[in-house]
């Protein structure tokens, strides 16, 4: 369980503030963290009960905090040999550092707003809104010369009194007259230099002059390092300025009240030249707090990356570690070849404390003097404890001649970014605390792990980071694969946030929740009156309803299905709502195959583990029925597919394959057709139906085993439920073993897939020609079947195969006739001109009698209510048996479009150029397009086998 520096301390402090009124610098630093222990007792184990509810396969026995005694120990080692490495230092430089917090922040802590023109927006700690989108204009005046001036543009005017420069093109031949001269600061009167400078300036842009404050802007940071500019940071760590700002008037003013003050002077000097409220801008802001982010010089420490970056792309590059897609090595690359050197000190009080201290003089007058530290920074002295610097520091100070001076030992107060601890998981989690082990070795005996699986936002953050720092300490890498989740977010596309009221908490889908229950969570936590009122009408707009329940398995079957080549996952609930209707197929096909167990006798199964010791041999194939062939080539293939789909890494692949299999082949296919047999009170159909029923537990059980990865909950249960039925197997489901293709291989059967779609085409032909002419399922009709394919014919042929099953669901009056037209047309051999025609391909048509056709729907005229009137007194029933017959017909034509372009879509997506040449959002797109045919698809097979059922009674 991770610490979570920034954000729990956040979170504790906010609940102190609305609760006590009182700040943590009011309590202090040790009653502060024990508050927030305090609040770890209450919830942190909400994260572990949620991974519970969702089924999350653990070791739960070898769970641990990341402040626990080995993680400290590990986190202080690493720091220690970093700096012993050289690669640890301390440096005054620029960094994002949010006024709310009074902290550093990390880049990934860093959210920006999209402004398009003047906005004005609440910021923490102020009951006034603040303008933003405004590009203000003010004039430097060139020393010595009043009649010439430079007009500067600006989106942060208040940062004017931290310029040290303006910088202008050294091309730009407006402005050559003026190198090397200077202007007059307006506010504070000191002339500031007019530096040339390529790098800065777009002479295109503006008047093509830009002011420079190297310590509030990273760009200026930049060109005051090229120029030699001082760095003065003008700025409180609360967002007032200080003395440094030149002017007693704005002293401990805020930041964005003096932002206002500023345009007043300005405009009273005469330089104020206007503003741009159609100026757009990326505003960056702390996620956290929501405060604007103020760049800042300010002393931290810092990680040299270079080398350990070169590293990593290295391993990248020679495949020791593998990315999963392989298109995200292009942002590994390009991540760490641009990479800076990591800030890694954060001004907080939760986390863990950096191991380095410093000498505290008496005299402050002894530092400044003997080490030219006027704020006091320093020198530093990295150690395990107070204890061993206290020794590094007397000997330095007896090195120096300095013992006479009086001073005190202080640790620094700062915490390290949570990222750093982090980065060392793969190590830490396994014991690694830099010193030897009970293995007689540093480095644990299950590290390096195999595989990491991680959201692509984090890659730098946390991936990156691990890959270099336990490379370093370890000279191994951590793990072989990583595999990369798209990003789940709501289902209009939006990031979650509880500020928008869109975040989905799992255990609300799995449990289900109400409008009223959805909204009351967010009175309890730390948002704003403000923010609540509108995430709650966000709410009340998404889940008018409230969310339904839906359990766990359905929530992960759903999310697992949405991750095929895509970085998002817009999660909408409809499609939750499927896989629960998916799970409900399971339980119904455990309720057939439990119903119908007593009735055949069956008191054995074929476990995929034992098909060949069970009869389910090669030799027994031509006794078999073509649907038992074909449901176990289905299977073979079905196992092949599943665990290709694991084995690179797809489970998305597999999760489709199952719900195929399972919907389209086991239960509308295999268990339709062996229902009429099950049914059956011949004596003699309870050998065959044992064996059909092995073939379906055969088919159940590796269906179930297939599916445990991704709806643990259901699976494990029926499965239990087969096992008084069944040879000795493992208690659980979960120690079986995963159906293999070595297993179930030899059951592919190409031929039996190819005769059972010919026999599935005609009765599908067969139903829509009885739609086209009303001919209800509760007539029969005389079929003929003519073919130009010899093959279709001969014994064992598909035709001869499927004779009593087309018998059965085309509702044949007596025979079907087989006509060869192999050598002759169809006017000949038998098929009179008064035939009705339905072409099925183009070397297999279905005829029927029209005069049969004729008399079937006399008949049901004269007996039903279904058929056609020119009654004026028709029925009600009649015309809902007609708009049956008339819904049907549409939702085949609807099915079989849906499949068309389920087809296309999967074609498109298989390309091997997909996923390098397609874009991100367009693969988004494309997922979502395909779980919306799927959905449709599976909906639509559903009802159409509904109202079938209603049509045949009718």
């Amino acid at each position: 369980m991770d610490h979570a520096g920034i954000s729990t301390q956040t979170v504790v402090e906010k609940k102190l503030m609305r609760e006590q009124k009182l700040t943590r610098h009011d309590i202090g630093r040790e009653a502060f963290i024990q508050q927030i222990w305090d609040w770890k007792g209450l919830h942190g184990d909400k994260i572990t009960m949620q991974f519970r509810r969702l089924g999350a396969s653990m070791d739960w026995d070898q769970s641990f905090f990341t402040l626990d005694e080995t993680r400290t120990e590990a986190v202080k080692s690493a720091f220690i040999q970093l700096y012993r490495d050289g690669l640890l230092y301390r440096d005054t430089r620029l960094v994002n550092w949010c006024c709310a917090l009074e902290t550093v922040i990390s880049d990934i802590e860093v959210e920006y707003d999209d402004i398009t023109g003047r906005t004005m927006l609440n910021v923490p700690g102020r009951l006034k809104k603040v303008e933003f989108g405004v590009l203000h204009d003010f004039a430097y005046k060139v020393d010595g010369d009043d009649s010439q001036e430079l007009v500067v543009s600006t989106t942060r005017i208040e940062t004017m009194l931290g310029d040290e420069a303006v910088a202008i093109h050294p091309d730009d031949s407006r402005y050559t007259h003026l190198h090397g001269k200077h202007v007059v600061h307006p506010i504070s009167g000191k002339r500031i230099p007019i530096v040339c400078d390529p790098d800065l300036v777009d002479m295109t842009f503006g008047t093509g002059v830009v002011k420079v404050t190297p310590a509030h802007d990273p760009n200026d940071y930049a060109c005051g390092r090229r120029h030699g500019l001082s760095i003065v940071n003008i700025l409180n760590k609360d967002g007032t300025f200080n003395s440094n700002c030149g002017s007693e008037a704005f002293k401990n003013m805020n930041r964005f009240d003096a932002r206002e003050k500023i345009v007043q002077e300005l405009q009273t000097l005469g330089l104020y030249r206007g503003k741009n409220e159609q100026h757009s801008m990326r505003l960056a802001r702390c996620s956290r707090s929501g405060d604007v982010i103020e760049p800042m010089v300010m002393p931290q420490w810092f990680i040299k990356c270079d080398s350990m970056a070169q590293r990593a792309l290295k391993d990248a590059d020679n495949q020791n570690l593998v990315f999963h897609p392989e298109s995200a090595i292009k942002d590994w690359n390009r991540w760490l070849e641009n990479i800076q050197d990591w800030c890694i000190s954060r001004q907080l009080w939760w986390g863990h404390r950096i191991p380095a201290f410093k000498p505290v003089f008496e005299d402050i007058s002894n530092a400044q003097t003997i080490f030219g530290t006027e704020s006091g920074d320093g020198p530093w002295f990295v150690a395990e404890s107070q204890e061993k610097a206290s020794q590094q520091i007397q000997q330095f100070m007896a090195e120096k001649n300095l013992h006479h001076l009086k001073y005190k030992v202080v640790q620094d107060d700062d915490v390290l970014d949570t990222w750093f601890s982090s980065g060392l998981l793969p190590l830490s989690a396994l014991g690694w605390t830099g010193h030897l082990l009970p293995n007689g070795s540093k480095i644990p005996e299950r590290y390096p792990t195999t595989m990491i699986e991680t959201g692509t936002d984090i890659m730098f953050f946390w991936v990156a980071r691990m890959a270099m720092l336990c490379t370093h300490l370890s000279d191994q890498v951590p793990f072989k694969d990583i595999m990369f989740h798209a990003m789940v977010r709501d289902a209009q596309g939006r990031k979650m946030s509880k500020s928008v009221g869109n975040v989905i908490d799992p255990t609300h889908v799995i449990e289900g929740i109400t409008l009223d229950e959805l909204q009351a969570t967010l009175e309890t936590g730390n948002l704003a009156a403000k923010e609540v009122k509108r995430s709650q009408a966000q709410m009340t707009k998404d889940f008018p309803n409230g969310i339904k329940a839906s359990g766990a398995d359905a929530l992960r079957f759903a999310l697992v299905s949405s991750t095929q080549q895509t970085r998002q996952i817009n999660l909408d609930l409809s499609n939750v709502a499927s896989a629960q209707h998916f799970a409900n197929k399971l339980w119904n096909l455990s309720a057939f195959y439990t119903t119908r167990l007593p009735v055949v006798k069956h008191t054995s199964s074929i476990t995929a583990e034992s098909v060949l010791a069970q009869g389910l041999a090669g030799d027994s194939r031509s006794q078999m029925t073509l649907a038992e062939r074909f449901i176990m080539s289905r299977l073979a293939d079905t196992v092949s597919r599943v665990n290709a789909g694991m084995e690179q890494l797809e489970p998305s692949v597999a999760t489709d394959m199952l719900r195929r299999f399972i919907i389209q082949d086991l239960c509308d296919v295999y268990v339709e057709f062996i229902k009429p047999s099950l049914f059956s009170e011949d004596p003699r159909a309870t050998e065959h139906n044992s064996r059909l029923f092995k073939v379906l537990q055969t088919c159940f059980d590796a269906s179930l085993r297939m599916m445990h990865p991704f709806m643990p909950f259901v699976t494990e249960e029926l499965w239990q439920r087969l096992l008084p039925e069944t040879s000795p197997q493992a208690t659980s489901i979960m120690v079986s073993s995963f159906p293999s293709n070595h297993e179930l291989g030899l059951w592919k059967d190409e031929s039996a897939e190819q005769d059972m779609k010919v026999a599935l085409d005609l009765i599908q032909a067969s139903r829509a020609l009885r739609q086209s002419h009303q001919v209800p399922m509760s007539k029969e009709l005389p079929f003929t079947i003519w073919t130009s394919d010899p093959s279709l014919l001969v014994p064992g042929g598909a035709l001869e195969q499927s004779r009593e099953y087309l018998s059965h669901f085309t509702r044949a009056q007596g025979e079907i006739a087989f006509i060869d037209g192999s050598s002759a047309g169809e006017d000949q051999q038998g098929v009179s001109a008064g035939s009705i025609v339905h072409v099925v391909s183009p070397k297999v048509k279905l005829f029927t009698s029209q005069s049969a056709v004729q008399k079937a729907i006399a008949s049901a005229g004269a007996k039903a209510p279904d058929a056609p009137s020119s009654s004026s007194s028709q029925s009600g029933v009649t015309d809902r048996a007609k708009q049956h017959r008339q819904e049907l017909q549409r939702l085949d034509r609807k099915l079989g479009a849906v499949r068309a372009d389920l087809e296309k879509l999967d074609a498109r997506v298989a390309q091997p150029q997909y996923l390098e040449r397609v874009p991100d959002h367009v693969r988004a797109i494309d997922a979502k397009r395909r779980h919306d045919l799927m959905a449709q698809e599976e909906h639509l097979m559903t009802t159409i086998h509904t109202l079938r059922g209603a049509v045949a009674l009718e």
